[in-house]
């Protein structure tokens, strides 16, 4: 039998029962349009919605850092799908271990990155370097340049030049009033 989680603020089930990732409500509703069913994923910071991911594309690669948050993600995903593959990358956002956690596997080929968990400036460089050196792709960036999460100067120039969809949650009250909850969505070519 399958559990629903208790579900925290802004998170959203969708019509087959499945916690959808914990982004914007605009942006899943745009990322529920896309056929990314012939697409691998990598996507850093693990989550109940990663089933509701693998369920849209060929395979999920997730990134974690914390043990009991891997646990949870992997126990509940593994009720819907088996296209997921997790990597446990212990560390913390400021042990300098960056390289390490976002080394991205060499023999697998990534259509789209996301960005949600620790190392988030970081991610953008590796993510324009990637995507240049591979052909073009997807660069998925949660909570950019929102107040008390993630306010980078360096990372909103960087991702400047690239065309890119921004979706705001526009009844999010946690900020200071001007750089609500937005997840970006870039296409690096």
């Amino acid at each position: 039998m399958i559990e629903t989680p208790e579900l925290v603020q802004w998170q959203r089930l969708n019509s087959n029962g499945m916690v959808e990732c914990w982004l914007t409500h605009n942006c899943l509703d745009w990322m529920n349009q896309q056929d990314w069913s012939d697409k691998t994923i990598i996507m850093f910071g693990a989550g109940l919605g990663d089933a509701w991911l693998a369920n849209k594309c060929k395979k999920l690669y997730v990134v974690e850092r914390k043990d009991d948050w891997l646990a949870k993600a992997k126990e509940y995903s593994s009720q819907f799908v088996s296209n997921i593959e997790y990597l446990h990358r212990p560390c913390n956002d400021s042990d300098g271990a960056a390289d390490y956690y976002l080394e991205l596997p060499s023999d697998i080929k990534f259509d789209i990155i996301i960005n949600d968990d620790a190392y988030r400036t970081e991610l953008c460089q590796k993510a324009i370097d990637y995507f240049k050196g591979s052909g073009n792709g997807i660069f998925i960036c949660d909570n950019f340049y929102q107040s008390y999460v993630w306010l980078s100067e360096s990372a909103k120039w960087m991702m400047e030049p690239f065309e890119s969809l921004i979706f705001e949650q526009a009844d999010h009250t946690d900020n200071d009033g001007v750089n609500k909850w937005k997840t970006a969505v870039f296409f690096i070519t």
